[in-house]
């Protein structure tokens, strides 16, 4: 039975450039023809997207300024399919994200998200927005912190895409305190992501961890089972652009749990979606649709 999912947290107008290679040439001038592109972007926004484009119902819970460009990033998200009623207009100005993209996919993002430290978002509208779904998935932005430990409390299944973790720190401990689900990059990690998942069971209440390891696949562990497995990643043709690959992969992962699928093909589901997404420019294009994704699985060696 497919799951209504409940997605909260950032939401920026992303600008992506296309370049020739890092490091940037210096000039006056660089021309980048038809290679200029607006979407909405952000953590929380790519996966809202790609639950959406998987045939899920999204309720997203984020914000954005009081800006003309607010306006630009109501009608990108609505073109997307996402409601825009829980969207608060609380900011002055809207987040904005510049993404250059090398001919490779290789990307580097410069963030600018305004108010971000100094927000909160209004408690009182959370338990109508929880009462949509079991799930939520919430960013871990600062603003984010306490609706992850509210979900919690209401007794929802809150996922939590860590990133680039080194540690166990403090800025985290809030966030891994109220998961469920922990889904988590390997680039920064500081130890073998075996041992991390470990500590992260002996430490918190985490049932799922999900360690990504870019384009060499992932590693998932279930603590019921106590069983730690690995899962190359597919190769599916040229990259484009891995701008939200994570996100992607999260998207997948989500849908194919609240889809009643087991972790472990929840795992080659979110694999599978990533795959595709990064064959396409942009962090919210690219997403197939369930249908295929099913068809693709289904063809692979027992």
């Amino acid at each position: 039975m497919d799951q209504a999912i409940v997605v909260f947290g950032d939401l920026n107008l992303d600008t992506s450039v296309s370049i020739g290679q890092f490091p940037l040439h210096v000039g006056d001038t660089l021309f980048s023809f038809d290679g200029i592109s607006d979407e909405i972007g952000g953590a929380a926004a790519n996966v809202a997207v790609g639950l959406t484009a998987l045939g899920h119902q999204v309720h997203f819970g984020s914000v954005v300024g009081q800006d003309r460009m607010a306006e630009l990033v109501l009608q990108l998200a609505q073109a997307k399919g996402l409601a825009t009623n829980c969207i608060r207009p609380d900011w002055p100005i809207t987040s904005r994200t510049v993404v250059l993209i090398d001919a490779d996919g290789n990307r580097q993002c410069i963030n600018d998200p305004k108010a971000v430290h100094r927000y909160r978002y209004p408690e009182a509208t959370l338990p109508a927005l929880f009462a949509q779904s079991q799930w939520v998935y919430c960013s871990t932005q600062n603003w984010c912190r306490y609706v992850a430990q509210a979900a919690r409390e209401a007794g929802r299944k809150v996922i939590v895409d860590v990133q680039a973790l080194i540690d166990i720190d403090e800025y985290h401990r809030d966030f891994l305190q109220a998961a469920s689900i922990v889904i988590l990059s390997t680039e920064q990690l500081a130890m073998h992501s075996h041992e991390f998942m470990r500590r992260l069971w002996q430490q918190f209440e985490v049932e799922i961890v999900v360690a990504t390891h870019g384009n060499h696949g992932a590693t998932l562990g279930v603590r019921t089972t106590n069983i730690i497995e690995y899962e190359p990643a597919f190769e599916l043709g040229p990259v484009v652009d891995k701008t939200g690959a994570g996100d992607a992969f999260c998207a997948g992962f989500i849908a194919g749990l609240a889809s009643d699928l087991a972790p472990r093909q929840a795992l080659s589901f979110g694999q599978y979606v990533a795959a595709r997404k990064i064959a396409v420019k942009g962090a919210t294009n690219g997403f197939p649709e369930r249908t295929h994704v099913w068809q693709a699985l289904a063809q692979l060696p027992k």
